[in-house]
């Protein structure tokens, strides 16, 4: 389920045709990733990706 829901969300029909960091305009491409990682919420993600995939 989670290869599954990766697959759908980098290749599939819910694939963004762009990458996160593309849509900042300003610094370096790893700054602009440190910014994203620290706004990101990424343990609420996580937890959506499971509730998405049906794993507990």
């Amino acid at each position: 389920r989670v290869l599954r829901l990766i697959e759908n969300m980098t290749m599939g029909t819910a694939a963004v045709g762009y990458l996160p960091e593309s849509m900042h305009g300003a610094g370096s491409p790893q700054a602009q990733r440190i910014m994203i990682a620290r706004q990101s919420n990424m343990e609420m993600k996580k937890q959506l990706a499971k509730d998405i995939a049906r794993i507990k």
